[in-house]
């Protein structure tokens, strides 16, 4: 059921952003009237088609991409040669009907020897040839239509309704609309989030907690109040973290709690929660923290380490550097901790009473804040109340749509150079992107909201790379016609974008290889 429920947020996912994604190309463009033959949420055979005043609304079988045909993108939109037989049928004199399909009804049939159906220099729609042996020439009204086959046609495109006819202006405007969609559907997203969840509350109040966190192994519970750590008053939640950073030691912390339905305040001891992401190590498991003076007890290890340290590993030295640091428990790993700048960490450890060593990487602070992740945390597992706030609604969009294009960004700064830790192999397709859709299906549908805002903005962004096949390297190619005042013909822009397109594709493969390998 559970897997049911993930694939189909997926397709909600994936099918909202590509949906409004694909709605800014089809507005402009006929806002500019370009003429418009498939508006498609995804790729594949049609699972649903409906026929509009010009163009065909499909909904297609794989919910991964997504088009607005348009005409003008194909070298040729012209489907009469010379010499070619073709069907005709008539509206007031004009062809209205171009029949290839020979088993279709005609009213004429003609055996073409000329004819004009692009129209670039407005010298008229017409097609001239032989019908039962007599020279007729014909105009053609300007919304005709080839039929294909009894189920099959295709409206003409002449000149002015093709994408290649329009000036620079309306042509921008359409290919920047769709991801500039992109970023309007995630600051409603966001908005949304913002209206549901509210402003955190300075208040020394728990809101909710961490599930398996130290504070709900030890019946902390929502609505008490944390009056004080360590013996120091506490009044509000940004001293909590404040004393939190300032602790001598993560374990036996004695934390005030008063009780929300007596009143009361009880001294709890926690061992604190301590995960050190910067090198994929965590104290914690679903019993609590591993504690002692031995060492540093493994409770698990996550991301690039999960196949190197083991639960119950203790580990009692560590070497980066060329400096080597004796570790007898947690603290002091923590305080070792501002000196790690990346590069690899030598982990000198016990596995069940055997010195072992292994290396791991230690990420690099702007990789962590690309993915807005903190070197490490220390925690109770508490969290604020909520409450509802107008201003917080209005700004928290814009901060938050923001922060997501900044950490986009820096992404592929690293990617592009910016750092050795980060390459193609880190990246997520869509089965990665199934897995992180399903964890935050888990959290509920305002946290899933918030994932789609975030990855809506991501698309945006990459759609605007200049890369041939996206919409960031059509722009380039209409900018470069633009300043040079040349148009660049249409097969050689086909042909790059075809290849660019390709190799977006085996990307693409290799990405979701990757994905698949992941899960195993």
């Amino acid at each position: 059921m559970d897997f049911i429920i993930n694939l189909l947020a997926f397709v909600f996912s994936l099918g909202l952003i590509i949906a409004i994604h694909e709605l800014g190309h089809l507005i402009f463009a006929k806002k500019a009237n370009i003429l418009c033959f498939e508006y498609s949420i995804g790729m594949g055979p049609a699972i649903y088609k409906k026929k509009g005043k010009e163009t065909v609304f499909a909904v297609r079988a794989i919910p991964i991409g997504g088009f607005v045909s348009m005409a003008g993108e194909a070298v040729s939109t012209e489907m009469v040669k010379e010499d070619q037989t073709v069907g005709l049928n008539f509206k007031d004199g004009k062809i209205k009907e171009i029949i290839l399909d020979k088993s279709l009804e005609r009213e004429k049939t003609m055996r073409v020897s000329d004819f004009e159906i692009y129209d670039e220099h407005k010298t008229g729609l017409f097609l001239e040839g032989y019908v039962e042996g007599q020279l007729e020439r014909y105009d053609i009204l300007e919304d005709a239509f080839y039929k294909i086959s009894v189920k099959q046609e295709l409206q003409i495109a002449p000149y002015d309704r093709c994408f290649e006819s329009k000036k620079y202006v309306p042509k921008l405007l359409t290919l920047i609309a769709g991801p500039a969609m992109n970023f309007l559907l995630a600051l409603l997203l966001f908005l949304i989030v913002a209206a549901f969840t509210g402003k955190p509350q300075n208040t020394n109040v728990v809101g909710s907690l961490v599930n398996g966190s130290p504070a709900q192994i030890e019946q902390i519970n929502v609505g008490d109040k944390i009056v004080s750590l360590n013996g120091i008053t506490i009044t509000n939640w940004t001293s909590i973290g404040d004393l939190i950073n300032d602790l001598d030691s993560v374990e036996a912390v004695i934390v005030g709690v008063e009780r929300k339905e007596s009143g009361t305040v009880e001294n709890i001891t926690l061992d604190l929660r301590v995960d050190i992401n910067q090198l994929g190590i965590s104290n914690f498991t679903e019993q609590g923290a591993k504690t002692g003076n031995s060492g540093a007890i493994i409770g698990t290890s996550f991301g690039k380490t999960i196949d190197i340290l083991q639960t119950n590993d203790v580990i009692t030295s560590v070497v980066y550097n060329e400096i080597t640091y004796p570790i007898d428990n947690w603290d002091d790993l923590l305080d070792i901790m501002p000196l790690l700048k990346g590069g690899s960490l030598r982990v000198d450890f016990l596995r069940e009473g055997e010195p072992k060593t292994e290396f791991i990487q230690v990420w690099e602070h702007k990789v962590l804040n690309s993915q807005g992740v903190q070197a490490y945390q220390v925690l109770i597992g508490v969290s604020p109340e909520y409450g509802f706030d107008f201003i917080h609604m209005i700004t928290y969009p814009f901060t938050a749509t923001g922060n997501s294009f900044m950490q986009v960004i820096q992404v592929l700064g690293l990617l592009f150079g910016g750092s050795e830790q980060i390459g193609v192999n880190d990246l997520s397709g869509p089965v990665g992107i199934f897995n992180i859709v399903g964890m935050y299906v888990q959290a509920g549908f305002i946290a899933l909201l918030g994932f789609i805002a975030f990855l809506s903005v991501n698309i945006g962004i990459m759609n605007l790379l200049p890369i041939p096949a996206l919409d960031g390297g059509r722009i380039l190619f209409i900018s470069i016609e633009a300043i040079s005042k040349k148009r660049i013909p249409r097969n050689v822009d086909n042909i790059v974008n075809n290849i660019f397109f390709i190799l977006l594709m085996v990307l693409f493969v290799y990405i979701t290889f990757n994905d698949v390998l992941r899960l195993f």
